[in-house]
């Protein structure tokens, strides 16, 4: 007996209903081009705004001496500078070399003298030898100037330094991403790779800083150390906001990091140079915390780290909660 086989009837896909392909062209340049105009002004705009805000110095000597100081600096550029009055000249370098203040002028036996600190600031200690040579010409005094923290031979300028926000910022987020997309379960591994990455990275920038590019001289195992805080905290908090949230979290945590972070750090310049605010702000994020430790510890023996230190503690801290609450959300 033969079976005759009948045919089956196709199934036809209902038709996908796409946006025509102008529409999408140009759905996508839109976005790209607010993509291009929000990291623009994240990184463009505290620069262009970029003028002291409250920069705190010091006077030093008789009480008539600094109040002409003062007087001289406010008519110079208003509510650009705190002065606080010390004793003498030494009371002021140790305020300069507490982080206290970032330079001064100081009245004595011999002549004015300016005191500014390279590596507190290039950026402030530029704008206070401007400042300074001003006041000599307007009072007729010849003024000396000395670099309390002076940067060193191989770097004039202070440019590793400088140049290094970036790298730092990306070194605290790169690991993370990579080790969510890599180890999609694996909690425990990559909060241990995590940790072990940051002390790596730190020596690594530390010691690129002082036998290639001679940005700093004195200090190195401090300034790795440091490195390795501000490294691990920025990268904890990130591998938290990923492990718990996923990619969003990633997202999330890159953008932070370098469209608010980065910018906002004062490492190129000073958190005091940044608009009203946002130097404050930035101090209170990892980037900010860690580019005053940076600084603390390559020209100042960490003075003036405390604060950054407890910052950076309390982000390493919560990015840790976070993927601990992750790792247990994963057995419930």
């Amino acid at each position: 007996m033969t079976t005759t086989a009948f045919p089956t009837p196709a199934h036809h896909a209902a038709p996908e209903h796409r946006a025509p392909a102008a529409l999408r062209a140009f759905g996508i340049i839109a976005l790209l081009t607010a993509a291009i105009a929000l990291v623009a002004i994240a990184f463009a705009l505290p620069a262009a705004r970029s003028k002291p805000h409250n920069v705190p110095i010091g006077a030093a000597g008789g009480q008539a001496a600094s109040s002409q100081v003062a007087e001289r600096l406010e008519q110079q550029a208003a509510e650009a500078f705190t002065v606080t009055y010390y004793p003498g000249e030494a009371e002021l370098r140790d305020a300069i070399r507490n982080r206290n203040v970032y330079g001064g002028i100081a009245f004595g036996p011999q002549g004015p003298v300016l005191l500014i600190a390279t590596g507190a600031s290039p950026a402030v200690a530029q704008l206070l030898t401007q400042v300074g040579t001003g006041i000599a010409q307007h009072s007729g005094v010849a003024l000396r100037t000395e670099d309390v923290a002076p940067p060193p031979a191989k770097d004039p300028r202070g440019a590793g330094l400088a140049a290094s926000a970036l790298p730092i910022t990306l070194a605290g987020m790169l690991p993370a991403i990579a080790l969510v997309l890599a180890l999609k379960r694996e909690v425990w591994t990559r909060l241990v790779a995590t940790i072990a990455f940051s002390g790596i990275a730190g020596v690594t920038v530390a010691a690129l800083l002082y036998y290639v590019f001679g940005s700093i001289e004195t200090n190195l195992w401090g300034v790795a150390a440091g490195l390795s805080l501000g490294i691990g905290a920025a990268g904890l908090f990130m591998l938290g906001l990923g492990s718990l949230f996923g990619k969003v979290g990633l997202g999330l945590g890159a953008a932070l990091a370098l469209l608010v972070g980065n910018p906002l750090s004062g490492l190129t310049s000073a958190p005091e140079m940044l608009p009203s605010g946002w130097g404050f702000a930035g101090q209170l994020l990892p980037q900010g915390a860690n580019a005053t430790l940076l600084r603390s510890t390559a020209f100042f023996d960490g003075a003036g780290a405390s604060t950054a230190i407890l910052v950076l503690s309390c982000w390493a801290l919560a990015g840790a909660a976070l993927v601990i609450t992750a790792a247990l959300r994963r057995h419930v």
